[in-house]
């Protein structure tokens, strides 16, 4: 049995990466939600990692659940409520919890309220908590969500303008119907970046790499607010991830010098938001995609850490600027000095790689990653996730 770590962080869960990879046959035992409700990026990762198990499964997708999800229907739509949650359950051919049997049908029926919610843009019930989603399941009936697609088909992907009007919706539903203290034009940025990732998602997301579609993958978009009011909790909160931390607390102190020692404790302001905003797909992977379309590539196996680095950094500029909308016409380098002009910071998990970037104290808005966790070697994820923080109060 593979336990899902119930302590996440980014550190622990490559470490159970690695330890999924190396066993294809066992069942995987997940908790009902996760620490801090999987802020931080962790959900995301987290339904990174659920596919990855899913796909590497040799001897049929098989859940464990606690027994407490199969006797609460309470119990079942808080787990149904989370992007891992509803993942796991998508991706399922058996669920078991503990000598009980439930019926596929049965349990996705219950993530369908919130897919339902998806598609009538009712953000605030798209996700429990502080968040909000927009999952696109494929084969399934609503797979091609309303908000991201003007038609319901492979390509169909909204205008920009669609997204310059669904993204303030979207971050407005995390504030309680108000609109966020940024201005029309970092909204016009922050829109044009996440239309550029999700035309990525699409395309990636949704074909093996013999150009089938895929017969189960996820793609998609969340948003969260995280709240702090002292820099402790920003520390414990970014766990392992140096670079993270090192940037919101910055970012909370509002200053570009290092960042204070965590014994200052007390914030200039009553509290800190700090937006954080996801787009995922399960798909083969940014580099795995670009090379077996170059190369002929089948695997991994079949190119080095440093050119998987290249082709990532080649396939992102390229299906990003090349599918440049109406509203800028410039594609990847607009949305990257958005970035900049929003001090944000970003990362990217796909293939082998942990990337970031931090564009809070950059003098280019090129996109330049680096190695997320020097000298750790990671497993193979399912997918990419772009991961975006910036300060909004």
């Amino acid at each position: 049995m593979l336990r899902f770590p119930s302590k996440t962080n980014q550190v622990t869960l490559e470490d159970f990466l690695n330890e999924l990879r190396s066993d294809q046959q066992a069942p995987l035992r997940l908790p009902i939600k996760l620490d801090m409700g999987g802020a931080f990026g962790i959900a995301s990762l987290a339904a990174q990692i659920v596919s990855t198990w899913a796909q590497t499964r040799t001897d049929g997708v098989k859940l464990s659940l606690n027994k407490a999800y199969a006797e609460n229907v309470a119990t079942q739509d808080r787990f149904a409520s989370t992007l891992p949650g509803m993942t796991a359950l998508y991706f399922a051919d058996s669920i078991s919890c503990d000598q009980l049997n439930l019926s596929r049908f049965q349990a996705l029926s219950s993530v369908a309220p919130y897919v339902e919610a998806m598609q009538k843009e009712d953000y605030a019930n798209t996700l429990r908590g502080v968040g909000a989603a927009l999952c696109c399941f494929a084969g399934a009936r609503n797979e091609f969500l309303k908000p991201l697609y003007a038609v319901p088909a492979p390509n169909g992907v909204n205008s920009e303008s669609v997204f310059r009007i669904l993204i303030p919706r979207m971050l407005e539903s995390l504030n309680s119907g108000k609109p966020f203290a940024i201005n029309e034009g970092q909204l016009d940025y922050l829109s044009a970046m996440v239309y550029q990732l999700f035309l990525n998602a699409d395309q990636h997301g949704a074909y093996e790499l013999d150009g089938n579609r895929y017969r189960k993958g996820v793609r998609g978009v969340t948003a969260r607010l995280n709240s702090f009011s002292d820099l402790p909790s920003i520390v414990a909160s970014a766990g392992d991830d140096t670079h993270l931390r090192s940037y919101l607390t910055r970012a909370a102190s509002n200053v570009s010098s290092p960042a204070p020692s965590a014994k200052k404790s007390v914030l200039s302001h009553s509290s800190v938001q700090i937006l954080e905003i996801s787009v995922f797909d399960t798909g083969p992977g940014l580099a795995l995609r670009w090379l077996a379309d170059k190369n002929g590539a089948t695997g991994y196996s079949d190119f080095t850490l440093e050119e998987e680095l290249e082709a990532v950094q080649t396939c992102f500029q390229k299906h990003t600027s090349t599918k440049a909308g109406n509203l800028f016409g410039q594609g990847l380098p607009v949305a990257l000095r958005a970035l900049q002009k929003l001090k944000a910071f970003m990362t990217i998990r796909t293939g082998r790689l942990s990337l970031y970037q931090d564009f809070s104290h950059s003098k280019t808005s090129d996109f330049t990653p680096h190695q997320r966790f020097q000298g750790k070697e990671l497993g193979e994820m399912a997918g990419a996730t772009y991961t975006i923080w910036f300060r909004v109060k």
